[in-house]
């Protein structure tokens, strides 16, 4: 087979993996960020637009050459006008932040987000942000700072799970806490201590039938006074009426997934994350995060790896457009962010 048709064979493979969807354009940082904030919305024509904000980068120098990291505050409204995909800048957050709990309102009105951190710490505000980029502060603080946590949706209750209150924690919190979006004014409940939630980067989500999940993540030690991570490959459930066993667990340890999961039917995705083999290692020898396409059946937690993302990618935001899945910029290795926005096909036969 001549060479140029080898080209274009590969060309179809590709085109037919990620589906016959429209390529997204790359976020407006020619970086990429890493812990961003986002979620599908529905417009004023009740078309789906994709808010995103916040995020960090190293824009100086790499973390192992002495860089700092930069959080931000921007806005960015992805929308698609006269048949094309854009991006525009619509506002900025009240504080520079990343690594917050998020989700959609449950009228797709607004982006919640909830605790998160910057160069000044760990924060507790929780904000609902409008399509337009205006913030409206919620009187509901989360009951202490939290940031790197699990948060995802049932309902209309934003659930945050695990996280650390500080930068220097050497201990995960040990509690999920609860607020309904449709009553922020009774605040946030939450739950006793237990060592499943006790994570940073936990891999969480929850199925139509109420059946809620969460695996993996990292639990902390304290080494000398500097938190240490142990990557875990757990795999914990609750539903209605019944509570899951532990006896359950993921290929292999997995932290910072693009989440939180997606549901289709009884089926919840993930993408990408860090295993954890090279942690400790010199960051700029890191070979890459992952790139499976994970699919956990609810009913039996089953873990099948259906595909491979194009790229690597962690600690990025994993949405649903359509019939697609869809990452938001992220970490492609330890300190190095890429800036495309990836979209997916979900298979017939997952959805």
């Amino acid at each position: 087979m001549p060479l140029s048709a080898l080209r274009i064979f590969a060309l179809l493979c590709l085109a037919l993996r990620l589906g016959a969807s429209e390529a997204l354009p790359d976020l407006p940082d020619p970086l990429g960020r890493a812990g961003m904030m986002a979620a599908v919305l529905k417009d004023a024509e009740g078309q789906e637009v994709i808010l995103a904000a916040g995020g960090s980068n190293f824009p100086g120098k790499m973390p192992w050459d002495g860089g700092t990291k930069v959080f931000y505050k921007d806005v960015f409204l992805l929308q698609k006008t006269a048949g094309k995909w854009a991006w525009r800048k619509v506002g900025e957050l009240p504080t520079p932040n990343a690594y917050a709990a998020f989700a959609a309102t449950p009228a797709r009105d607004g982006l919640v987000i909830a605790g998160g951190c910057n160069a000044d710490g760990h924060l507790a505000a929780v904000l609902v942000v409008k399509a337009d980029g205006k913030c409206l502060p919620l009187e509901a603080k989360l009951p202490e700072p939290r940031a790197y946590a699990g948060g995802f949706t049932i309902g209309t209750r934003l659930i945050v799970s695990g996280g650390t209150p500080h930068p220097t924690a050497t201990t995960a919190l040990a509690t999920m806490t609860v607020l309904d979006l449709a009553r922020p004014h009774e605040g946030w409940k939450s739950t006793d201590d237990k060592e499943e939630f006790a994570r940073i980067l936990p891999l969480v989500g929850a199925d139509e039938n109420g059946i809620v999940l969460w695996a993996g993540g990292c639990a902390l030690s304290d080494d000398q006074g500097k938190p240490v991570r142990d990557y875990r490959d757990a795999l914990t459930y609750s539903q209605p009426n019944r509570q899951g066993t532990k006896f359950h667990a993921l290929p292999t340890p997995l932290a910072a997934s693009a989440g939180p999961g997606i549901t289709t039917g009884h089926h919840l995705f993930f993408v990408g994350g860090d295993d954890g083999k090279h942690y400790g290692k010199p960051p700029a020898t890191h070979p890459g995060q992952g790139t499976q396409v994970l699919a956990i059946d609810t009913e039996t937690m089953e873990v099948q790896v259906v595909d491979q993302w194009p790229h690597p990618v962690a600690t990025a935001p994993l949405l649903r457009l359509g019939d697609d899945l869809v990452t938001i910029s992220g970490e492609t290795r330890p300190g190095v962010r890429t800036p495309a926005c990836t979209r997916w096909t979900i298979p017939p036969k997952l959805r």
